[in-house]
């Protein structure tokens, strides 16, 4: 067993108030488990930091399980960690380990389909989100356009502000991670109300779980082993049936590889940028 410290179990990426508690039993679930495949003892685990950037502690080398976009994987984290798998989530849109983006409108908007919107203002969450930005970029290069298709594109931060911003009318469409917009609808029903879905993107694998470079093969091996037996454990249904997650699959960085073909179909259609 490597040695040393490790960081807590952390899914930060749909970490919401509405559905915390099931997020930190899930988490908890996990963590025991790697601990007892791994020979960790709980002196072994240190808490996460609050607020601590979260390339800083994907990247970091005391990384035991997180969460990431499939984005970051591509880029910022390429060589950087380890890929575990990928849930599979309930939600539609989401077929096994994959997942897409629903384009969203205002609920009274006139707009039938994406070229409608030309001209018009969009938001996406940040520039690393394959969910909000590069599935976002794909699906407007697919149409004719010449340089910039929206008259103005909004930074929001997260997908929850993006829904917000199209609903207040600040901007007039966003790509929504179909988790969140399944989170949405369920636990915020009132925002989910004030908008609606006009369309899909295309699909991708969804938000891989990753661990730290340094474990061995074999404790790479424990690792996914040990998570695919939690997040199909009876004991963690109530849980993972809060976070709509119902299974989980073993993936390869070979299989993450139509993130970088999507950002590549984009800049060769002429359309680099989302704007």
């Amino acid at each position: 067993m490597t040695g040393g410290s490790f960081l807590a179990v952390r899914l930060p990426m749909y970490d919401w108030p509405e559905v915390r508690h099931a997020t930190r039993d899930l988490e908890s679930a996990l963590q025991g488990a790697l601990c007892r495949v791994l020979g960790l003892s709980e002196s072994d685990i240190r808490p996460s930091q609050d607020g601590q950037d979260l390339v800083e502690a994907w990247t970091d080398p005391d990384l035991l399980l997180s969460q990431t976009c499939g984005y970051p994987l591509t880029h910022a984290l390429a060589d950087k960690v380890r890929l575990v798998g990928t849930p599979h989530y309930d939600a539609e849109g989401c077929d096994g380990p994959r997942y897409c983006s629903q384009l969203i409108v205002k609920r009274d908007s006139s707009h039938q389909n994406l070229e409608g919107l030309r001209g018009h203002r969009a938001v996406f969450n940040g520039s690393d989100s394959q969910s909000g930005m590069n599935t976002f970029r794909h699906a407007v290069a697919q149409l004719d356009t010449e340089g910039a298709f929206f008259s103005d594109v909004i930074v929001s931060g997260s997908h929850l502000a993006s829904l917000k911003a199209v609903a207040e009318g600040k901007a007039d469409i966003a790509s929504i991670d179909a988790v969140c917009w399944a989170l949405v609808c369920r636990e915020i029903p009132e925002l989910a109300a004030q908008v609606r879905p006009l369309g899909r993107t295309a699909s991708a694998p969804g938000l891989p779980l990753i661990t730290s470079r340094r474990f061995s093969d074999a404790e790479h091996a424990l690792i996914s082993e040990a998570v695919a037996e939690v997040l199909s454990a009876p004991e963690t249904q109530q849980s993972r049936e809060r976070l709509g997650i119902h299974g989980f699959s073993k993936l390869s960085s070979d299989d993450y590889a139509v993130i970088l073909k999507m950002e590549a179909e984009a800049a060769e259609r002429g359309y680099p940028v989302l704007a």
